[in-house]
């Protein structure tokens, strides 16, 4: 195949009512039955996303405090109320080395409405060469703390930030990690897994000349050409349905859908950005499967698309794969709403 592929027939009526979701700075038009699966969203920290009360808070927070005291050298600093209401915090060193090195870790428990929100952070340590200091550690918890708000499942707000499990967090800097994970899944073809990760400021730590040097190595294609060579005749037999480079809005990447032997529709989109550029994260990957049942690759009996349709349906998903709102260097074209100001 070396085109686009149009919907089905059946395909057109599961897209026929569609619905934008978002996770991290991005937003996604999907089927209205998909429904999503809200991985790592790293603000640059990773939010953990919890059900439940003050008696919750206590039971995670004393889990973590016998887990920090089982480690001999571990230190813990402070243990008291956080830094907005409904909320506590817990700050330590994991143990002698890490503390002479400043590695200072911070946790927030923070209750709003049902749930309940974990942020971790650390004061940067000597091993990374640059310090941070506490407060200005603890401000940043205090900020997203206090920034935070609810929002609906199927709100897509219009103002920059992160869109995290059953909630929002405003932000405009633009200058500290960012990384996002989300997957799909479709009742209409329940063997069909569709998933997205992006890290922003992965391989940061490479000179920029260095990095550019480094970064063909890195390329979707150049990785397949280099696993054959290593695994020559045992290199696993696969029907190639599309391979080559692929731009998705701006993002000039590279694509391989293959089909397996055992009929999994294997699919992957890659693109390689710049380190620091939020408009063109240093990695970006997409993948959809086939025959995945119980979630395991293969396990179900037959895939429940034809090729044909397998593609279309990748088209489909990666055509409505934008930023939510426009950020720093991204064109017209490439986010879903105008952002309010």
């Amino acid at each position: 195949m070396t085109e686009s592929v149009h919907l089905s027939p059946r395909l057109q009526l599961i897209f026929s009512k569609t619905k934008l979701v978002c996770f991290g700075r991005y937003a996604i038009e999907v089927p209205e039955e998909a429904s999503l699966t809200m991985g790592g969203i790293g603000v640059p920290s990773e939010v953990e996303v919890i059900s439940g009360g003050v008696a919750a808070i206590e039971l995670r927070l004393a889990n973590k405090v016998a887990k920090i005291r089982d480690i001999d050298t571990a230190e813990i600093t402070f243990n008291g109320d956080g830094p907005v209401e409904s909320s506590r915090q817990i700050r330590y060193y994991e143990g002698s080395l890490l503390k002479e090195y400043g590695a200072l870790y911070f946790q927030t428990y923070h209750q709003k409405g049902d749930f309940i929100f974990i942020y971790g952070d650390a004061v940067a340590s000597k091993i990374s060469g640059t310090i941070d200091s506490e407060a200005a550690t603890a401000k940043r918890q205090a900020i997203l703390a206090n920034s935070l708000r609810l929002r609906a499942l199927d709100e897509a707000p219009m103002e920059p930030g992160f869109c995290i499990q059953h909630a929002f967090v405003p932000e405009r800097s633009y200058a500290r990690q960012e990384t996002a994970d989300a997957g799909f899944f479709f009742p209409s073809l329940p063997d069909v897994t569709f998933s997205i990760s992006s890290n922003k400021d992965a391989y940061g730590d490479y000179p920029p000349a260095e990095f550019e040097t480094y970064k063909p190595e890195l390329s979707l294609l150049y990785r397949i050409e280099q696993a054959k060579k290593e695994q020559g005749m045992h290199y696993p037999s696969r029907t190639v349905l599309r391979e080559g480079k692929r731009d998705v809005q701006h993002w000039h990447g590279e694509e391989s859908l293959i089909k397996r032997a055992d009929g999994v529709h294997d699919f992957e989109w890659a693109f390689v950005g710049t380190p620091r550029d939020v408009a063109n994260p240093s990695e970006f990957r997409v993948v959809m499967f086939t025959k995945v049942q119980h979630n395991t690759v293969g396990a179900a009996k037959v895939a429940s698309v034809t090729d044909d349709e397998a593609v279309a349906l990748w088209d489909k998903l990666l055509s409505g794969l934008k930023f939510r709102v426009k950020v720093p260097g991204a064109p017209e074209g490439s986010y879903h709403l105008q952002p309010k100001h």
